[in-house]
């Protein structure tokens, strides 16, 4: 057990390592009687590329932390993000990559095709997912070998609450519509409501990208209307749930336009009535904005469960046929839609639970 022995110690020692370069004490000394001072390491300066009279931002966090920003700070998201394309990539790979460069925070994204030209399919896709899936981005260079698209605010243009309410009600809207396609088994207005899930990607993308952001940049923050970090994980867990129940609604309109051909024309009234309860819990939940309450999440909470054990006893009570297929589907979809339902309630619980329990200091006796 040496080699265990021996590899606990180096781990530790890069640790500890690791730790003395990037947390050093310094003490505070007073300047003219009303302003405290606090040197700076001077290679933590040089790496920034700072000199003697840049100005810096000090930012007071909520937190009881200090942040330094340097005014001059060139943003991180300037250089060129490089996807180098082949042909074995396929479509869903190279709409992956540039989808996360977004998400990630860069403002450049070059796609190149070394030496040959960029596959036509390609091209539209590209061209597709700047115009539906990005808030903000152009391509503002194209050849037959790159593709160059670039985001054209670094800040947010829109508050997170605005943007995060228009997201919900563009999920509340689809769920709403659906309902109707189920009930008159309407195949062109199932394919439309797929279109309108372009709308929501597209919040989601825009919301992950500012929150992903905000992590390195209190600023960003700050201009999203939030105070704390831990926000930022509340709000991605939620955003991620509604993007979600937005994807089992596309699927539930695919499945109307592959039923359409059985000439399924009357859905019974129990399945309705499980997906307009399902639409009435959904808008409560959603109608929370920035008033979240414990007690109401939990009561929500509650209430979903309730409806997803109605929903299994429904599709428990339907008899394993073909020609009631098409409905088990329904109802296992709108059982999923419950499901993220209800961990919404749960991200909304986690991030109030502090206003209904009492917080005392406790002193930890040494060993």
């Amino acid at each position: 057990m040496l080699w265990v022995k021996c590899y606990m110690f180096w781990t530790n020692f890069m640790a500890a390592t690791m730790k003395e370069k990037n947390i050093q004490r310094r003490n505070l000394q007073i300047s003219g009687g009303a302003t405290y001072v606090i040197s700076l390491p001077k290679k933590w300066i040089e790496k920034l590329n700072l000199k003697n009279g840049d100005s810096m931002q000090i930012v007071n966090n909520s937190n009881n932390s200090i942040t330094l920003l340097p005014d001059s700070q060139e943003e991180k998201q300037s250089s060129h993000s490089i996807i180098k394309i082949k042909k074995t990539d396929s479509l869903e790979s190279i709409k992956r990559k540039i989808i996360s460069l977004y998400i990630s925070g860069y403002n450049y994204i070059v796609v190149k095709s070394p030496r040959t030209k960029i596959d036509t399919e390609v091209r539209a896709m590209i061209i597709k997912l700047v115009r539906t899936k990005f808030m903000g981005t152009e391509i503002i260079e194209s050849d037959s070998e790159s593709i160059k698209i670039k985001v054209l605010s670094s800040t947010p243009e829109i508050k997170l609450e605005l943007a995060f309410n228009r997201m919900c009600k563009s999920t509340s809207n689809v769920l709403f519509e659906i309902v109707h396609a189920i009930e008159k088994n309407d195949s062109e207005y199932a394919q439309e409501i797929i279109t309108m899930d372009d709308e929501i990607d597209c919040f989601s993308h825009y919301l992950t990208r500012n929150l992903t952001m905000s992590l390195d940049d209190s600023n960003i923050l700050s201009a999203l209307g939030l105070e704390h970090t831990s926000q930022v994980i509340s709000y991605k867990r939620i955003i991620t749930c509604i993007e979600r129940v937005a994807d089992h609604v596309s699927i539930i309109a695919r499945n109307i336009i592959s039923m359409n051909e059985k000439n399924i024309t009357k859905t019974p009234k129990n399945i309705l009535s499980a997906y307009e309860k399902t639409i009435k819990l959904f808008e409560e939940v959603m109608n929370f904005g920035s008033n979240k309450k414990y007690s109401e999440a939990e009561t929500l909470a509650q209430n979903t469960e309730k409806l997803i054990d109605e929903t299994n006893k429904l599709i428990n009570s339907l008899n394993r046929n073909s020609d009631l297929v098409f409905y088990q589907n329904l109802l296992n979809e709108n059982r999923r839609i419950l499901d993220y339902t209800l961990d919404i309630c749960e991200a909304i619980m986690n991030d109030t639970v502090k206003s209904v329990v009492s917080l005392e200091s406790v002193e930890i006796a040494e060993s």
